[in-house]
């Protein structure tokens, strides 16, 4: 069980590591012919601006924005020089709002929305009603279980995005208790590489069983097609030990406004087991729980997105 742990944790923390999209180049004081294919964030006092230097010399330095603006700034303004990634470099970033299956803050825009279907069998649908809130459902073909959710997310900072939000369902037909999830998260990054920390908490609505939930989510996207995807998931259960899921994946842009994911998961949680007695004296049964813990290790994962 530990040698399934490690891995799994190895192997998430290297997702992790990849989810820094930046490095830092001194500043010149000098005059310096500019290479027009990096991308630079400038940090001013107003604020950062991003985009190709066309010319920099002891004064001042041009800087030629995604859109085609030009913005000269002066040298003595320019607080930091960070060398990003072209933007147009790697194409069209898809599905940056959802990891595998926990979203991240980042909010849809109105008129964006996604449908993603894991394992062909779980299904996912999510649409902007504006640029800040979301609506959706989770479902499968036989419409059991099915769940209805909102999520309101914004911007809050550079590279930094919060969102809350909450979903509500049934789990079987007749089900006379629903179960709810209240949820905020928080991502830092940009659509091509971020890194998300997702707490919720999941209810039942006619009892007092709890669960607490902590996961941390990863993004990079690699190549013009392909980005590493990695969740991982611990669920605080009131009477026993964490549940552990998680692992690395891989979404391929394989299809037009579609993609592809396909991972490794492990999954490491406790099994009750009732090892009582009979009394005869009381005339009960008289429980002594005992719980093992149990890992599988591979656990295939795979998905089908479209997005809209």
């Amino acid at each position: 069980m530990k040698n399934y742990l490690i891995k799994t944790t190895l192997i998430f923390l290297v997702v992790l590591a990849c989810c820094t999209p930046v490095h830092l180049q001194a500043q010149s004081k000098g005059s310096q012919s500019a290479d027009t294919n990096v991308y630079y964030r400038i940090r001013t006092q107003s604020g950062n601006v991003e985009g190709r230097i066309s010319r920099e010399d002891e004064r001042e330095l041009e800087l030629i924005k995604a859109d085609g603006t030009r913005v000269v700034i002066p040298s003595y303004a320019v607080q930091m020089k960070t060398v990003i990634r072209n933007p147009k470099a790697l194409g069209p970033i898809v599905h940056p709002t959802r990891y595998l299956y926990a979203p991240s803050a980042i909010p849809l825009k109105q008129g964006e929305g996604y449908l993603n279907m894991i394992y062909f069998l779980l299904v996912q649908a999510q649409y902007g009603i504006t640029d800040n809130i979301s609506i959706g459902m989770t479902t499968t073909p036989i419409l059991m279980p099915t769940f209805v959710n909102l999520k309101i997310g914004t911007k809050i900072g550079e590279d930094l995005y919060a969102s809350f939000g909450g979903q509500m369902g049934k789990l079987f037909y007749g089900d006379e208790e629903s179960l709810g999830l209240l949820f905020a998260n928080l991502t830092y990054g940009n659509k091509e590489a971020n890194i998300t920390l997702n707490t919720g908490y999941g209810f039942y609505t006619n009892s007092n069983e709890q669960l607490p939930i902590i996961e941390v989510s990863g993004l990079y996207q690699s190549s013009p097609k392909v980005s590493i995807v990695g969740e991982f998931w611990v669920l605080l259960h009131q009477n026993t030990q964490p549940t552990l899921i998680g692992g690395p994946a891989l979404r391929i842009n394989a299809i037009r406004s579609g993609f592809i994911d396909v991972g490794v998961l492990s999954a490491t949680f406790s099994t009750k087991e009732d090892n009582g007695y009979y009394d005869n004296n009381l005339q009960t049964w008289v429980s002594e729980y005992t719980y093992n813990r149990r890992s599988f290790w591979p656990i295939p994962f795979v998905s089908l997105g479209l997005t809209f």
